[in-house]
């Protein structure tokens, strides 16, 4: 990931202007500039992450920008091509010789951009999410049945388009590319009906939700079909929704209903394997799960997909079993700063969560009776809080008394080092500050008595 801090991005810049002799002209057109203020971050390291086709395999293109006591920032960087990123819930659309003053908090409505590349980014600022069900805007938009809600749909998505028509200062590619995210969008919106519907309330067996389900995706299939013919285009994969919807190419009953004449691109093919074998390696790092991962790498032809990978191996090799721990920061509830490291010659069982995960806050009381169960023996238990700020974090446990020290951390050595890509996640490290999982058992599960025992028993 790089790095880039305010000296740096100053030099930079002045370099570019024409001080120094070293900038060619071409490094100077390839020049990105943004400025401005990052709000309610949780961190002075603001992590701006690359959102094009590589990003679903891997985070190296990633960008940390670092901001003063107030938000306040100002990067230069080089850029070869267009490229989408996101920093919290906003995507910017960044462009060779961008030049923008930009403010962005948590909402990505609230977002303010000025500047060279603005107008794209304004436009940006209303982009929809695939999570909440895009037009859906998770129930929102929700009509009585399936035809009234789609003709909601197909209406918001026409005056999207027509506010993407009326953009002047744009590229083609820009609105081809936006184009492909509307389609993608209105995808999405009917398949995510289903859920937000009370569609399956009657449903009483596993058996019955699946027909039912099979049913209305079959019903989908002539409205579906022209829109994914619309997105195939191989450059669309830098669109975040198009790659979500595209997934379902991986479904064997809805390839058969969806894609039977729709040809697949060999780099579109070649993305959901990449993706597949970091997902191996995220779930279980083994060596059986690396090699897996080494001998498929030299299979792949898209460099920009190989280099993830090979970074997620890289990663992945330094979470197995007898490797060193990784040390982290963390700060309890009264803003005392500890270190992983503090803890060195004890058994650590840590718990990653956050307020707003509910299976996180649904493993809590088990990680506190493991926590009573093992008391004075040479363990100690970590429940570390992931949330973007000390405030949710600590507002839940003014309402919810715990046992346990609790801690927060934003550290990116955190994130990065342990790969924390969800949460709930366990680790267990041996006395020796050594890794025996770094992708532990749930503290529910029957696994993890007999694990915790065996170390202890062993050290």
């Amino acid at each position: 990931m790089k790095k880039l801090t305010s000296m740096m991005a100053t030099a930079a810049l002045c370099c570019c202007l024409g001080s120094c002799n070293s900038g060619t002209k071409q490094e100077v057109e390839n020049t990105v500039h943004i400025k401005g203020q990052l709000m309610d971050m949780g961190s002075q390291n603001v992590r701006m992450r690359f959102d094009g086709a590589a990003s679903m395999v891997g985070d190296s293109r990633d960008i940390l920008l670092e901001t003063d006591a107030a938000g306040y920032f100002d990067t230069t960087f080089v850029l070869k091509e267009p490229t989408y990123y996101t920093i919290s819930r906003n995507t910017l659309y960044l462009t060779p010789g961008d030049d923008m003053t930009i403010k962005v908090t948590q909402s990505n409505t609230e977002a303010e951009f000025s500047g060279k590349g603005a107008e794209a980014n304004n436009y940006m600022k209303f982009r929809l999410f695939p999570k909440g069900g895009s037009y859906l805007e998770a129930g929102g938009n929700l009509r009585g049945d399936f035809v009234s809600t789609k003709a909601l749909v197909d209406s918001l998505a026409a005056i999207r388009m027509h506010t993407l028509d009326t953009l002047s200062n744009v590229s083609g590619l820009f609105k081809k590319l936006e184009t492909a995210r509307i389609k993608a969008d209105v995808i999405n919106s009917y398949i995510s009906y289903a859920s937000y519907s009370r569609m399956f309330a009657d449903i009483k067996t596993e058996e019955e939700m699946q027909a039912k389900w099979n049913e209305f995706n079959a019903s989908l299939t002539q409205d579906v079909v022209p829109l994914y013919k619309g997105i195939m285009d191989e450059n669309m994969l830098d669109v975040a929704v198009v790659r979500d919807v595209l997934s379902y190419q991986e479904d064997s009953t809805l390839t058969s209903l969806w894609f039977k004449d729709i040809s697949i691109p060999a780099r579109t093919t070649e993305l959901y394997a990449s993706a597949k074998i970091v997902g191996d390696l995220r779930d279980e790092v083994s060596e059986q799960t690396v090699d897996k991962a080494k001998a498929f790498l030299q299979t792949v032809k898209n460099a920009d997909f190989a280099t993830e990978v090979e970074g997620k191996i890289v990663q992945a090799s330094k979470l197995l079993p007898g490797q060193p721990a990784f040390d982290f920061e963390m700060e309890d509830v009264e803003g005392n700063v500890k270190h992983l490291a503090d803890f060195k010659g004890k058994v650590i069982y840590i718990d990653l969560w956050a307020t707003w995960c509910g299976p996180c806050i649904q493993e809590s009381p088990a990680f506190e009776a493991l926590g009573k169960k093992y008391a004075g023996k040479d363990i100690v238990f970590l429940p570390v809080s992931t949330d973007t700020t000390t405030k949710p974090w600590l507002g839940y446990l003014d309402a919810h008394k715990k046992e346990l020290t609790q801690y927060h951390s934003n550290d990116v050595a955190l994130k990065e080092s342990w790969a924390i890509m969800y949460i709930p996640r366990f680790i267990l490290i041996g006395k020796d500050f050594k890794i025996v999982n770094a992708y532990a058992p749930r503290p529910s599960s029957e696994e993890i008595s007999p694990l915790i025992d065996s170390v202890l028993n062993k050290q």
